[in-house]
């Protein structure tokens, strides 16, 4: 009796020490995927001049901050529009000024970076008497990568005509912004709108969600 109890409990044991190193391996690869990240915030002035696609200021602007959202820029961003030469309808070369955060990996470079930024608007507010508003930018917190594809969908908030601007939103604001291209697949024509032309996959590091 007492061997046939030893014997299940060296069972049961043995099932859940398997089940333990099961949850393990399958968590293993996410948890090797996170890092420690800080918000970095920038200011960038992206300014579209297209040949196929024309957009009104208010349209352009729309359109960054839908693509801001998507790609999961800290809640609290600005877009403003700036450029415009009439106040209604497409705009020549229409742009929009850009105050917006991405998750950043904490590597030492960059760390260095933001205390020194922060170490000179401290000098700054010191000056004029103001307070410093960015002084808990250096927060650290666990990120995640998280790819977000881009495709034109008739009728949706993107379109194949879109092409172009997300041409310029790549290289001005995606790429600047700390998103990494994974699959570019934009074929932008001039004066054309190819079915399937526009197509981008993008990724990014997102805070990883409270337990």
């Amino acid at each position: 009796m007492r061997r046939h109890f030893a014997y299940l409990m060296a069972t049961f044991v043995a099932l859940g020490a398997g089940k333990s190193l099961h949850a393990q391996e399958a968590a293993g690869p996410e948890a090797k995927n996170v890092v420690n990240a800080v918000w970095v915030e920038k200011e960038i002035n992206f300014t579209f001049m297209g040949v196929t696609s024309y957009y009104s200021c208010d349209g352009l602007r729309d359109k960054v901050a839908w693509v801001l959202a998507q790609i999961g820029a800290r809640p609290g961003f600005k877009v403003t529009a700036r450029g415009c030469v009439q106040l209604t309808g497409p705009q020549v070369a229409p742009g929009a000024r850009i105050i917006a955060a991405l998750p950043v990996e904490a590597t030492p470079e960059v760390l260095d970076r933001l205390a020194d930024g922060a170490s000179r608007r401290e000098l700054a507010a010191r000056a004029t008497g103001t307070q410093d508003a960015a002084a808990d930018v250096a927060s650290q917190f666990p990120a995640r990568p998280r790819q977000i594809e881009f495709r034109g969908d008739k009728g949706g908030p993107l379109q194949d005509g879109d092409c172009e601007f997300m041409e310029r939103m790549r290289d001005q604001v995606l790429v600047p912004l700390g998103a990494r291209v994974i699959d570019d697949g934009l074929r932008c024509v001039p004066r054309a709108v190819p079915a399937g032309s526009l197509r981008l996959t993008i990724e990014v590091l997102e805070p990883v969600p409270a337990p």
